[in-house]
């Protein structure tokens, strides 16, 4: 058992819920035992204010995610190890920060024997994608003494060990937190290691919680181009070649389509994002074909590259010449687009140009990107 002089008590949490498409996370460990969680407004070292999400250590089972947005997901995290959970007032960290780092878990230190000094954090159910891993790992009592080492194992940054008499917000990395980029495939598990590194006489570590940053991967196959090697542009106002660009608006910029997430009909994350545009109205689209063989066919000041069968998904207004659907409380692609079986599906995002630039139509039209769903 752990030597510090406070009380240890165990918190559990099951969740049963429909997964969301959220994978954006703020976790609180041992939260709400002695204290609340964060609110909304905090962000912490992310940068990333929404949820915060209690999690008990102390049954080392599996607790199901939500995300910051407050909604279940498949993930969930089991921690292996350590002492549990536990409580320590410090006086410097008020607010938030104290609500964050407080309470905490016990990873123990190794000199302790048994389940001490080390607690293996395995996450599951992750979407395909980048993400960045914030470790608050800052003993409440001694954190100017106790240090704490942290692993994601198979991401950036290595081994980082934590430790510092850190006096409140803003978090510094290095000493409140850790930083970790990794790379996740379907299917793959993220361990994150945290333990006592033994660089200290009597060391006992600590972790207070985690946030996970999400960026989707990139999905689909992008085709019918403005750059000449599709059908001509309407004006001769081709992109560079090569750039996989639309045909060029007003701006000089030709509109592009990208996509992200998981193209799966049953866990649907897919998200759209068009750029390069004016700060105008966006129309995304789903279509069944590629049109004329991919190479596209001249429509307003570009090319229409998605043929078929036309469904629209929505209009956004962009900002900073970008956009995306679907954003807040918009249908998943697949469930706008009514794709309810496998297949191919193909993309595109039409948008105004209103200047008086080539053709009378004032609008314009990204590449197209083809997308295979899966189950």
């Amino acid at each position: 058992m752990h030597c510090h002089p406070f009380l240890r008590s165990a918190v559990a949490a099951t969740l049963l819920a429909v997964p969301s498409f959220g994978q954006n996370f703020n976790i609180d460990l041992g939260a709400q035992q002695s204290a609340p969680l964060p609110g909304l407004a905090y962000g912490a070292g992310a940068n990333q204010p929404g949820q915060w999400f209690g999690v008990g250590t102390t049954a080392q089972t599996p607790v199901a995610l939500s995300d910051i947005n407050g909604l279940a997901t498949a993930a969930a995290i089991t921690p292996t190890g350590g002492n549990g959970d536990f409580f320590i007032n410090n006086p410097i960290w008020n607010g938030n920060d104290g609500l964050l780092m407080e309470d905490a878990t016990d990873v123990g230190g190794l000199f302790q024997g048994g389940l001490s000094g080390s607690i293996t954090w395995t996450v599951t159910g992750l979407l395909p994608g980048d993400y960045e891993i914030y470790t608050y790992a800052l003993a409440p009592d001694f954190p100017g003494f106790y240090n704490t080492r942290v692993n994601v194992v198979g991401g950036s940054g290595g081994p980082q060990i934590l430790t510092g008499n850190w006096p409140g917000s803003p978090h510094v990395l290095g000493q409140s937190f850790s930083l970790h980029t990794i790379s996740v495939v379907a299917g793959q598990t993220v361990t994150i290691v945290t333990d006592d590194p033994g660089t200290v006489s009597m060391n006992l570590s600590t972790v207070n919680g985690f946030q996970f940053k999400y960026t989707p991967g990139a999905i689909g196959t992008a085709f019918c181009f403005g750059d000449g090697s599709g059908a001509a542009c309407p004006c001769g106002n081709s992109s560079a070649p090569g750039s996989g660009l639309g045909c060029q608006n007003s701006l000089a910029l030709g509109g592009r389509i990208v996509a992200g997430g998981s193209a799966s009909i049953s866990n649907d994350s897919v998200v759209l994002t068009g750029s390069g545009m004016p700060n105008s109205s966006a129309l995304y689209f789903q279509g069944t074909s590629q049109l004329a063989g991919g190479l596209g066919a001249a429509f307003g000041d570009g090319l229409r590259c998605a043929g078929g069968s036309i469904i629209r998904l929505g209009t956004k207004n962009n900002m900073s010449g970008t956009s995306t659907y679907p954003a807040g409380g918009d249908l998943a692609v697949s469930v706008r687009g009514l794709v309810t079986s496998p297949g191919s599906r193909t993309y595109q995002c039409w948008y105004r140009n209103a200047a008086a630039f080539c053709t009378a139509s004032t609008f314009n039209l990204t590449n197209g990107l083809e997308i295979v769903w899966a189950p």
